[in-house]
């Protein structure tokens, strides 16, 4: 194998250094190479020890999978140097090398510094279950205590959410909000916060923090009202005798359109409240099936609009001021509960020398940023660099904590916001976002800024499944759905150089649940009872099966590594399924089905074919 052909992002990812970078790398980009040979770049070129170097990665097994491979690359230079003391120095710093997940690393700061806190050097470390368990129990007593006490504000909680021993509600809301403040650097801090912005002064309503969600979300509501109606208004405009429902449609965009154009909370919710769309004709030559389909579209789109009073805004300023006050009132309530129970839970963890990962992060976060010590400055001093993969899928903690130790001008951040789906764990790709926005290419960089360099050149697949893909994103991904506006700057483009071969035209297929389903089963007789619908999964497997068949029965040609033709084999094919625990035995007895052999790898969630 000849030597690596480096873009010239991939480059520049590599050798560039003196300020923070952010490397926004596409799918199949080649980032974790990239990666590692900016790591073998500072150990060879600028001789920095690797010890010397952070590397924050998502799992244990991205963290393993990367000691593995940097040992390989520095073998193959002690080949080239077998006498060079320095890189065999290297491979043994490598075993005591700081390349981990942020959970290994806040452990690290905790047990190295437990002389900081009050923590026990030999706490034990809760799994998941256990945490689980025992925050139901202690919740559990804290209700029992305030049942007990006859608590005036925890009594009327009770009566608003739930009836008395059935509080699971209640007990729900708690446990929820604990947990996602767990995400925050300062939980207390933010819980308080976030309940003083429901003191509102009296201003219109669309200036207080839930204010302007809910009229935004009005005016979005609006805005897919007038699409549909141009969408339904081009779909006709065309067509013979369709004059007077083009005036009618036409009305409809000015009339909704000037909906849009309200300033004010109230003064959207009048407009709302006086829409008058004039009554719906046509000619009688227009054909029923057009008309019924305008018609129905339309009056869909009226009752959207009439919905934002009765399920947006809800009530005038005045009224909602007076919600907003009475919603304080009960989240005071709410936030002081909680921040019993976190007390309460602190202690219970704390008698039982038990930490989970959650208190290991924000006990690392209080010793680095504690003013009276200098533990974060030891590990400014220490760490030459800070790089942190899958960055997109960060929190606010992790960032605070790897923010406490660098030197300002020391992290390399690897990640792709499109990727991002650990939302659900506390992620905050808005992390990314805000410096995937705020950084600046190389050539507008200046002193004192931070750069970003975009990897957006996939080696992994042909041209024609990027095509499709950025077809697709194009048309799903906005900033509102996705965070981010795919647009040609963050298209999938081609990198690798692969031999153009025939029939190679990516195929979409959307099944249509309202069609007939002979066109699934391929001729398969219908079956007699109709009215038994058939799960969406088992039409898709039997679709699947069908298409494995056919590309076998037709001997569809693929290359081999030799670059020769073949017929398809088995081995050739892989279904990749989001879930394989329901579906996996329903693909694999509609494959069976048709004599094929197939197995499912649930762990990799991978079909394959032998």
């Amino acid at each position: 194998m000849g030597e690596v052909k480096w873009t010239k992002e991939q480059a520049l990812a590599i050798n560039e250094k003196g300020e923070n970078i952010l490397v926004a790398a596409g799918a199949g980009s080649g980032k974790t190479a990239v990666l590692i040979e900016r790591i073998m770049n500072k150990i060879l070129n600028e001789k920095i020890d690797i010890d010397k170097i952070l590397v924050v990665t998502f799992t244990k097994a991205a963290a393993s999978e990367m000691r593995e491979r940097l040992l390989k690359s520095l073998y193959k230079e002690i080949e080239k140097n077998p006498d060079d003391s320095y890189l065999q120095r290297q491979t043994m710093l490598l075993s005591k090398a700081n390349i981990c997940t942020i959970d290994s690393f806040c452990l690290d700061v905790v047990k190295n510094n437990f002389f900081e806190t009050g923590i026990s050097p030999n706490f034990k470390i809760a799994d998941s279950t256990e945490i689980q368990i025992l925050k139901l129990e202690t919740l559990e007593e804290l209700f029992d205590e305030k049942y007990e006490a006859n608590e005036k504000d925890f009594m009327k909680l009770v009566n608003m959410f739930t009836s008395y021993k059935e509080d699971e509600e209640l007990k729900g809301i708690i446990l929820s909000i604990y947990d996602f403040i767990q995400s925050t650097p300062y939980p207390k801090k933010w819980i308080e916060e976030k309940v003083e912005a429901f003191k509102t002064e009296q201003i219109s309503f669309e200036e207080t923090a839930l204010g302007a969600i809910l009229f935004n979300k009005a005016k979005d509501e609006i805005e897919n009202g007038i699409l549909n109606l141009k969408e339904s208004l081009e779909s006709i405009k065309y067509e013979e005798d369709t004059e007077k429902i083009v005036v009618i449609l036409t009305e409809d965009i000015r009339k909704i359109t000037e909906l849009g154009d309200a300033k004010t909370w109230d003064e959207l919710y009048d407009r709302v409240e006086n829409l008058s769309l004039d009554k719906f004709s046509s000619s009688k030559a227009v054909p029923d099936e057009i008309k019924d389909k305008i018609k129905n579209k339309r009056q869909k789109v009226k009752e959207s609009i009439k919905a934002i009073n009765n399920k947006i805004l809800l009530m005038k300023t005045e009224d909602a001021h007076q919600g907003t006050k009475q919603m304080y009132e009960i989240l005071i309530k709410i936030k002081n509960i909680t921040l019993e129970f976190i007390e309460k839970f602190t202690k219970v963890k704390q008698d039982k020398n038990m930490m989970y990962f959650d208190d290991i992060a924000h006990a690392a976060l209080e010793i680095l940023t504690k003013e009276e010590s200098n533990v974060s400055d030891k590990y400014k001093q220490k760490y030459e660099e800070i790089m942190i993969d899958e960055y997109q899928d960060s929190n606010l903690v992790q960032e605070t904590i790897l923010t406490s130790i660098s030197r300002g001008n020391n992290m390399f951040m690897v990640g792709d916001v499109k990727q991002s789906i650990y939302k659900f764990r506390k992620a905050r790709p808005e992390l990314f976002l805000e410096k995937y926005d705020t950084y600046k290419n190389k050539e507008d960089l200046e002193e004192g800024d931070s750069l970003k360099i975009q990897l957006f050149k996939n080696f992994r697949s042909r041209k024609n499944i990027l095509d499709i893909t950025n077809i697709l994103f194009n048309n799903i991904m906005s900033k509102e759905l996705g965070d981010i506006d795919y647009t040609e700057d963050e298209y999938l483009n081609l990198g690798a150089d692969y031999e153009k071969g025939e029939n190679l035209n990516t195929e979409l297929h959307i099944i249509d649940l309202k069609e007939e389903e002979e066109s699934i089963y391929k001729g398969e007789e219908k079956e007699e009872e109709p009215e038994e619908r058939i799960e969406d999964v088992v039409l898709e497997a039997k679709f699947v099966a069908n298409k494995i068949k056919e590309l076998l029965d037709n001997k569809f040609q693929v290359l081999t590594k030799d670059r020769e033709k073949r017929d398809i084999q088995y081995k050739d094919i892989a279904i990749l399924l989001r879930s394989t625990k329901a579906n996996a035995p329903i693909y694999e007895q509609e494959i069976s089905k048709l004599n094929l052999p197939v197995f499912c790898d649930t762990a990799s969630r991978i079909f394959r074919f032998s």
